[in-house]
């Protein structure tokens, strides 16, 4: 049984503050093994700290990105290894914060059901420890959110 715990950490980029727009967001979900040991994605070298600190492991591996547009309140789902799927329900942005609901489902069971906040051009991550669908590795889900113009 996968156990899923939900940890944000909040990367912020400087942004001006506006109201959210008629065209909605991009939305970039991308995928990570970690493991105990072996090599790490160049990509994903400036977030090693920030990983290791998730899930305590310290090889990290890209094993599937999307992006994809998203119009306000309208729910988007991405497919995820182990028959999984995030589904996104972005709700708003008040102060360049995008407020948005967050499903993590493994077929019908939910993991993850919550509402986030997330800056606008920022990075939400959370992970989901030792999963068999992985041999054992951990699997990190990372949402980045940015409002299109």
């Amino acid at each position: 049984m996968v156990r899923a715990a939900l940890v944000a950490a909040l990367v912020t980029s400087p942004m001006l503050v506006r109201a959210a727009s008629a065209d909605g967001l991009r939305i970039v979900v991308t995928a990570v093994r970690a493991a105990e040991s072996g090599p790490s994605d160049p990509e994903l070298i400036g977030l090693r700290p920030r990983l290791r600190h998730l899930v305590g492991y310290r090889a990290f591996q890209v094993i599937k990105r999307e992006e994809r547009p998203c119009d306000w309140r309208n729910e988007v789902r991405f497919a995820l290894p182990g028959d999984r799927h995030l589904q996104l329900l972005p709700k708003g942005m008040d102060n360049d914060v995008v407020k948005m609901q967050v499903r993590l489902l493994e077929r019908r069971r939910r993991l993850v059901d919550t509402n986030v906040r997330v800056m606008n051009g920022g990075t939400m991550m959370f992970g989901i420890g030792r999963d068999p669908h992985l041999g054992g590795d951990a699997l990190i889900i990372i949402l980045k959110t940015e409002e299109m113009k």
